[in-house]
């Protein structure tokens, strides 16, 4: 009796789908799994035959020849059974088993899938910078990435699925994969390897254990290669060697000295309404300590304003520094305005930062737009709390600061498209100050002018009483788009071409400023001009023209600029304005 409880709790148990027929293909038993695939139970289908659940008639020809039958493949809604049946002739009965394979396509799918995961993550991990190494708990390579490859100078697919010691041809007690699973300690390590080329390559390696449980199933290696890291630190410590030396060899005679300086108010020549104002405002926002944001176009003499705020302050006998954000990498500028610490990273030393060099002066952070936004987030920081912290160190310093940012564009501008932070534009924007570009400011151009000539003349030992009239009209009409310093460049170009000639004329011009003043000296047409006595073509040609020409006035020779206006392509305007032997505008 036990016997045949423990033989139909087997059959109960069973995975497959079981049916006991007799010759007519009447079902006399059948298990729990088969009675689930009609959502039945065994007592309610016994008796029923198979042909009425199961309608196959390859099924139905087995059972009247009394023949075994392979492979019957069946659907019964939404799953997928493969059955086979088997006839057994001393008791006239036939015994059909059927295996549901939608499981098994579902492993399947899954397996396909975990696959496909696989293959991405060595896809991503292979995009990384860091050279990766993965070995199972006996030492066999389960992963090895692009980089790692380029490092020790190895195929991946090479070295995936083999042993290390096979791999590397090492003693297991030299091998820090092999030392990390014995041990189950991290480990640091620092290399040098030679490519084929013989460049060395410089590396930091950390190697890890891998547990599950507290058993530990592997090791993992992180490489990074940190050479181009180590000629960012000699070149960081080079620069801060510069400065911490000074400047004042490279100054004229007339510079300060002591604070790097060498402009002052009185340095800057103006006589327009507008370049009062603003010099007005910087001469009152010297007497405070309060962030000042210097914005103008290029060449417009940013930092003269700054130097010159700096020394009619009380700052004037302190430290004035300054730094132009777009010259230098973030990752260098970061350590060269915070300083390093022993530790910080490879080869750095303890070094102070700008911050610290102008302690009780004023810092100047020239392009302030240029600096990447994570470290403008770290600047807004230290001028909030008036306190910095070198690169690796976790010493917090006091530091008392005066800090003058410049940038060449308006700062909503720069705010919008991601380039300022906002906050950080309200931290330094306390006074704000805008340089108007000379264009703006026509009266000044005759003083500067003169002051150039007198500036510039002597070194190269020339003697010019001024410039001719046509000249000078047209450098007073020109609209400069390079301000000031462009003007400076012109003029000392001029200078250059004086041989024993009094002024400045046409020939002493640069070749470009040559074809915009015959352009400009040319006469216009007007509309009156074009006249009943030309063909409706060359009417046309001139209207063409002188539209054109009046696009490029109001949008004061900017091409891009004209073309929006126009409605066309800034190559289209460019193709006329050489078909009509307009040069750029002016």
């Amino acid at each position: 009796m036990d016997s045949i409880l423990c033989l139909q709790e087997t059959w109960n148990s069973m995975f497959d789908s079981l049916f006991l027929l007799n010759q007519e293909g009447i079902i006399l038993s059948l298990n729990r799994p088969a009675s689930r695939l009609f959502s039945g139970s065994p007592h309610s289908l016994a008796g029923v035959s198979v042909l009425e659940l199961i309608p196959s008639e390859e099924l139905r020809r087995s059972l009247l020849k009394k023949k075994n039958l392979t492979g019957i493949s069946v659907s019964i809604g939404t799953q997928q059974l493969v059955g086979n049946l088997s006839y057994y002739e001393g008791q006239d009965q036939y015994l059909l088993v059927f295996k549901n394979m939608s499981q098994i396509s579902q492993l399947q799918h899954q397996l396909m899938e975990m696959n496909e995961q696989r293959q991405m993550f060595d896809l991503i991990l292979d995009q990384l910078e860091e050279g990766i190494c993965v070995a199972d708990a006996h030492g066999k390579v389960l992963f090895y990435n692009r980089k790692m490859g380029e490092v020790d100078m190895l195929e991946p697919e090479a070295v995936r699925t083999k042993r290390i010691e096979e791999v590397w041809n090492v003693d297991p007690s030299n091998s820090t994969l092999l030392t990390a699973l014995r041990t189950g300690r991290t480990l640091n390590q620092r290399e040098t390897h030679f490519t084929t080329s013989g460049k060395s390559v410089k590396t930091l390696s950390r190697t890890l254990p891998l547990s599950l449980d507290s058993k530990t199933v592997g090791a993992i290696e992180i490489l990074k290669d940190i050479s181009e890291q180590k000629q960012l630190t000699e070149t960081i410590i080079q620069l801060q060697k510069e400065t911490s030396k000074g400047q004042t060899e490279l100054l004229p005679s007339h510079s300060s000295g002591k604070n790097n300086t060498r402009f002052q108010f009185e340095s800057i020549q103006y006589s327009s309404r507008e370049m009062r104002q603003t010099v007005e405002q910087a001469r009152r926002s010297a007497r405070s300590a309060s962030n000042i944001l210097i914005v103008g176009e290029t060449g417009t003499g940013k930092e003269l304003f700054a130097q010159s705020i700096h020394n009619e302050s009380p700052r004037r006998n302190k430290p004035f520094i300054a730094q132009n954000c777009a010259a230098l990498p973030e990752a260098l500028l970061e350590g060269l305005l915070f300083g390093t610490s022993v530790g910080s990273f490879t080869g750095a030393v303890d070094r102070a930062g700008l911050f610290e060099q102008a302690h009780g002066g004023t810092l100047l952070l020239d392009e302030i737009n240029s600096m990447g936004t994570d470290l403008q987030a770290k600047l807004l920081r230290v001028l909030q709390e008036r306190r910095i912290q070198r690169l690796g160190s976790s010493k917090i310093m006091d530091i008392d600061v005066r800090v003058i940012a410049t940038m060449n564009e308006d700062p909503l501008d720069a705010i919008h498209r991601g380039r300022l932070r906002e906050d950080l534009y309200y931290r330094l924007g306390v006074v704000n100050l805008v340089i108007p570009p000379l264009r703006n400011r026509k009266d000044d151009i005759p003083i500067l002018i003169e002051h150039f000539l007198a500036k510039h003349a002597p070194s190269l030992d020339v003697t010019v009483e001024g410039l001719e009239s046509d000249v000078f009209q047209f450098l007073l009409d020109y609209s400069w788009p390079g301000n000031v310093r462009q003007l400076e460049h012109v003029i000392e170009g001029c200078l250059n071409l004086v041989y024993d000639e009094r002024k400045i004329g046409y020939d002493h011009l640069p070749p470009s400023f040559k074809a915009k003043m015959l352009q400009h000296t040319a006469p216009t047409p007007r509309l009156e001009d074009v006249g009943s006595k030309q063909t409706l073509p060359e009417q046309l040609e001139n209207l063409e023209r002188l539209i054109i020409e009046r696009a490029l006035q109001e949008a004061r020779g900017n091409v891009t600029k004209a073309s929006e206006q126009l409605g066309i392509s800034r190559q289209n305007l460019n193709y006329k304005l050489k078909k009509f032997l307009m040069g750029n505008g002016v």
